[in-house]
């Protein structure tokens, strides 16, 4: 059965990612770098943010990709689903996680955001996040994960 054309590329993502444990993956408006939004904001560099990636995750977007360590932390798939934080949760064969915030980029709204990151805040890096004017729309939600645990 082919899938409806607005879940195409929703089925490729999960059967490209499904056999694999992927540290971290994320689809965001205008962020192609290798850095995650949450990375700029907290000043943390890549290096150090991929070697923490199985304890920490790098970042929260319209799409994030979880991995198993983290998933299990945030109770597995069946409890971020029944967060109510996303629109469509799918776990992976490895036992990590593929989330969508919202049918829609558009519709990740700031009040979409503010849901993924309290959901998230348990697996996120302790931090301050500071605007970067060298990063002028990096978008996040402006308050300390570790305060919201």
């Amino acid at each position: 059965m082919t899938p409806h054309p607005a879940l195409r590329w929703w089925t490729s993502l999960h059967a490209a990612l499904d056999g694999s444990s992927p540290l971290y993956g994320h689809i965001e408006w205008d962020n192609f770098d290798e850095l995650t939004n949450l990375d700029v904001v907290l000043r943390r560099r890549r290096r150090p943010s991929l070697r923490e990636g199985r304890r920490f995750l790098r970042g929260y977007a319209w799409v994030t990709v979880c991995p198993a360590e983290l998933a299990a932390r945030l109770g597995g798939a069946a409890t971020l689903e029944d967060s109510g934080a996303f629109h469509r949760v799918l776990p992976l064969r490895a036992g990590g996680v593929l989330l969508q915030a919202s049918v829609t980029m558009d519709g990740y709204t700031d009040q979409v955001m503010e849901r993924v990151f309290e959901t998230l805040a348990p697996v996120l890096p302790p931090g301050e996040p500071r605007p970067d004017p060298a990063h002028p729309y990096m978008r996040f939600v402006p308050r300390d994960a570790a305060t919201v645990r």
